[in-house]
Order: structure tokens, then sequence, then C-alpha cells
């Protein structure tokens, strides 16, 4: 017969796990209001949530969507190899973006000169690009259309 092995405390099946003690209203109101609309914060107790919003959508948030749609298309465009509507888009994002936030744009000129007119020029700036933009996220695009061999 083996001797029992110490084991350490633990809550008896029997127990139930401590919860955290419910608000006795389950219609708590809101610390915050956009617009006269009520909006529940974050980790709040459940409440009725009817008409309320996580936050308002602005003008700014609009543009960001946009933005982000746009880009998504120029990364569509460039997937497919088309260069002229990879022209086309950047130019719409430049004239729509012309603050270029994120840096894209000479990114994105780069890989159509390099699809368009693959050379020793357009890999040379292309090089340039990668060793010093070490931030940007299309560094592994300008890698795969502009430095590496063709399959």
């Amino acid at each position: 017969m083996q001797p029992e092995l110490a084991r350490p405390a633990m809550a008896k099946a029997s127990q139930p796990l401590a919860t955290p003690a419910r608000p006795a209203r389950p219609d708590t109101v809101p610390v915050a209001f956009v617009d006269g609309v009520p909006v529940r914060p974050a980790g709040s107790p459940e409440i009725n949530a009817e008409g309320m919003l996580p936050h308002p959508i602005t003008p700014q948030h609009e543009r960001i969507f946009h933005e982000n749609n746009l880009i998504g298309d120029l990364n569509g465009a460039m997937d497919v190899k088309d260069v002229a509507g990879l022209r086309w888009l950047l130019k719409q994002y430049r004239d729509e973006f012309p603050e270029d936030a994120h840096l894209l744009q000479e990114g994105y000129e780069l890989i159509a000169n390099c699809l368009e007119r693959p050379g020793a020029e357009s890999r040379a700036n292309a090089q340039r690009y990668y060793d010093e933009e070490l931030g940007s996220g299309l560094r592994r695009y300008i890698r795969r259309y502009c430095l590496e061999e063709p399959n």
C-alpha cells in the first residue's frame, strides 16, 4: 500500500466558486452620453443596452475606413500585378490623403515601377527603400516584387 501524498488545499467540488456581486438593479444608469445617447462603459454590469452605442462614427472614423479600404484596393492591385490599376489607385490615394501618414505612397510607386519596368534602376531604388524604411509595412512587398528573383 502506497502512502498518500500531501495535496495542496483546493476548493471542494461542492463549494461554489466566488463570483463578483451583481448590482441590485440591472438597469444601472450609464455614466457617459454622446449626443443624448447613453454609452455603456467598458466592464460595466449587464444593463438594458437598447439604443446604446459603443462610440459614435464620426467623419474622422469614416475617413479612416475609406483610407483602409483604399489601401486594401492598392494591395489587391499589387497582388494581381495590375500596374495600371495600382497607379490609378495610387493617384487617388495621393489626392485624398496627401499627408501620407503611413508613408506608403513612395513604396507603392516603387512596386509599380518594378512591375512595369524591372531592371537595375528600379531594383536600386527599391533596395534603397528597403534598407532605409525599416518601419514600412511595404518592405515585404518591395522584397517580393522588386528584390527577389521571379519564380
